[in-house]
């Protein structure tokens, strides 16, 4: 897996798998440490506050191309995460989504790895359009922690064309990237929650071909 160390929160002044039955065609392919650009807020004193320039890494492997109607194997590794201690001296309930290409079913999940995480409870469920996976903390700022690589069996569809595998979410209410953290210069909890940019093009973490 690889390294980055991500400043969670910058204030403004004013407020400072073995899995079976998988068949592809040919070697694999994926977009190695692809940053997502998200547009993020936290909340300062019961006030919502946005939180810019804020980008998180993901290593996607899929295969090159796929057979129509055929299950394969796609393998998603987030990168470790440092929060930033002066902001966020405790994290929870850490969530990351990711989004399920279009035409194509989900048919088994599966968490592998991780690190730093402590006793957390890690989970991963489909929930509408993503896959989501959490970590119940609580995990200490300034102390690098990465999340479970996670491995999904899809079924492609039975038409020809390209999957494109993404970040999930698409609202502050449906976040992609989301914890509650522990403010200790206000001495307050609060939610930092993301969602990818809209004002920025659509990240593709990896694409695979689908062939009859």
């Amino acid at each position: 897996m690889t390294s980055s160390r991500q400043h969670v929160i910058r204030l403004t002044a004013a407020s400072a798998i073995a899995l079976g039955g998988v068949m592809s065609l040919g070697t694999s392919a994926h977009a190695a440490n692809v940053d997502v650009p998200y547009e993020c807020r936290t909340y300062v004193q019961g006030n919502t506050h946005p939180v810019y320039d804020y980008k998180r890494g993901f290593d996607v492997t899929v295969p090159a191309a796929v057979r129509a109607g055929k299950q394969f194997q796609a393998t998603y590794d987030p990168a470790p995460i440092t929060a930033f201690a002066e902001y966020n001296k405790t994290v929870k309930d850490v969530r990351v989504a990711y989004r399920i290409p279009e035409g194509a079913k989900v048919k088994k999940v599966k968490l592998t790895g991780g690190s730093g995480l402590g006793d957390s409870a890690l989970k991963v469920k489909v929930e509408g359009q993503d896959i989501i996976v959490s970590a119940s903390g609580p995990l200490e700022g300034g102390v690098e922690f990465d999340l479970p690589t996670l491995k999904v069996t899809y079924k492609a569809p039975k038409a020809a064309g390209t999957l494109n595998f993404g970040p999930g979410g698409s609202s502050y209410e449906q976040p992609g990237f989301y914890w509650y953290r522990y403010q200790p210069i206000l001495d307050e909890w609060g939610p930092f929650e993301c969602f990818p940019d809209p004002a920025k093009p659509q990240t593709v973490l990896a694409s695979t071909q689908v062939k009859k």
